[in-house]
C-alpha cells in the first residue's frame, strides 16, 4: 500500500511538468534572440466624429540591414500597455508579446504562419488624385479608397526602396485585412473613416533610422499555437 501511494504522488508530480511541455506545438521553433540594426517611426491617433482626439501611441519597427526579420512594437498608447510582434522569416514563426511597458511581468505567444498564394492575396484597389505632399522628406502622391463601409486616403511615395512590411501600412494592422495594394511604392501615411465619423490617422515619423535592439527570449514562457495562420494576420 505504501508503495502505491509514493508512486501515485510521483504521477502527480510529474504531469505539471509534462503539461508545460505540451505547450511547445509541433514544428514551432524560434531563436533565442533575435537583432536589429535599423529602426522606423510611425504615429497613430485615434479621433471622435467631432474630431476630438481620443487617443494616441507610437509604434517603432525594427529590421536587419542584411537579413528579413523585423519586430514591431507598440511603444505606448497612452495607457502604459506596450505590445510587439516578431516575425521570424527562416522558422515562418511570429512571436507575440504583450504586456505593461511600466514593469508588469509579459506573456508569450509563439505562432507558425504560412504565406498566401495569389489568390488569397487581398488587394485593395485605391484610386490616384492629382494631389501630392512631402512627408518625412519623401514626395508622395495621395489616392483614396472605399472599402465596405470604411474609406479614407493614403499617400505613398516611390522614392524609397521598403517593404510595406516595414511601415505604417503594415504595423497599423491594415494588411490583416488587405495583404497589398493595386499599386506599388511604400505607404508613408494613411487614414480610416467610417460611417459615424470616427477616424484613424497613421503617419511616418522617420524610417532607416540607426537603432541597435535585442529581443532575448531565453527562459521565457512561451505558449504556442498548434495552427498555422495567414502570414499577415499578425
Amino acid at each position: 500500500m505504501k508503495k502505491t501511494v509514493i508512486l501515485f504522488l510521483t504521477i502527480i508530480a510529474v504531469l505539471p511538468a509534462y503539461s508545460q511541455l505540451q505547450l511547445k506545438a509541433p514544428g514551432v521553433k524560434w531563436d533565442v534572440s533575435y537583432n536589429f540594426d535599423k529602426c522606423n517611426v510611425f504615429k497613430i491617433e485615434f479621433y471622435a466624429r467631432n474630431n476630438e482626439l481620443m487617443r494616441s501611441g507610437q509604434y517603432k519597427t525594427y529590421y536587419q540591414t542584411a537579413g528579413e526579420n523585423f519586430d514591431t512594437k507598440l511603444v505606448t498608447d497612452g495607457k502604459g500597455i506596450g505590445t510587439e510582434t516578431l516575425i521570424d522569416k527562416k522558422n515562418e514563426v511570429a512571436i507575440q508579446i504583450f504586456g505593461s511597458i511600466g514593469g508588469a511581468k509579459p506573456t508569450y505567444n509563439a505562432g507558425g504562419f504560412k504565406y498566401p498564394t495569389e489568390s488569397e492575396l487581398k488587394k485593395l484597389e485605391v484610386l490616384p488624385t492629382s494631389e501630392t505632399k512631402q512627408i518625412s522628406g519623401f514626395k508622395c502622391k495621395k489616392y483614396t479608397y472605399t472599402y465596405k463601409k470604411i474609406f479614407g486616403e493614403i499617400w505613398i511615395t516611390d522614392e524609397i526602396s521598403l517593404s510595406n512590411d516595414l511601415g505604417v501600412f503594415r504595423a497599423c494592422r491594415m494588411e490583416a485585412l488587405h495583404n497589398t495594394l493595386s499599386v506599388p511604392g511604400f505607404v508613408m501615411e494613411m487614414t480610416t473613416e467610417d460611417a459615424k465619423g470616427g477616424k484613424t490617422l497613421m503617419t511616418t515619423v522617420s524610417l532607416q533610422n540607426t537603432e541597435k535592439y535585442t529581443l532575448d527570449l531565453k527562459g521565457v514562457e512561451m505558449t504556442t499555437a498548434i495552427n498555422k495562420v495567414n502570414y499577415y494576420t499578425f
